[in-house]
């Protein structure tokens, strides 16, 4: 027995014909990626002015913010496509938008941490 959207049913039954399954095609995503990236520049250049004004656990809280904003900008740029490739799309997000200002300033231990809790948040919010 295999699990489908409409319940439980047997293998050749839950067979979907291929023109019914839903893949992000390249076009999309590549837009998705972009979106990501560009997204996670601008967010690291204001995370970057943040932590030179408050720095330290503040940084913590942000990156739960800005993984939630990750998932939902790729999610957007995706066509609310959810999968494994978006989901690891909003994770790299994520890292490059912390990743930005680490190249340019060094913060500390918070910061690296919240490296982790960002791409995880980006992660989960699209899977």
């Amino acid at each position: 027995m295999v699990t489908a959207p409409v319940g439980i049913k047997c293998p050749e039954c839950a067979r979907q014909p291929r023109s019914a399954r839903v893949t992000l095609k390249p076009g999309r995503a590549a837009r998705t990626i972009a979106a990501a990236v560009g997204a996670g520049a601008a967010i690291g250049v204001l995370l970057a002015l943040v932590l030179t004004t408050f720095g330290g656990f503040f940084v913590l809280i942000l990156a739960y913010l800005i993984g939630l904003a990750m998932g939902e900008i790729v999610l957007a740029a995706s066509g609310r496509y959810r999968a494994t490739s978006t989901a690891w799309i909003a994770a790299a997000g994520a890292v490059w938008a912390y990743s930005l200002p680490l190249l340019v300033i060094f913060a500390g231990p918070f910061y690296i941490i919240g490296i982790g809790v960002a791409g995880f948040i980006a992660y989960r919010r699209v899977q």
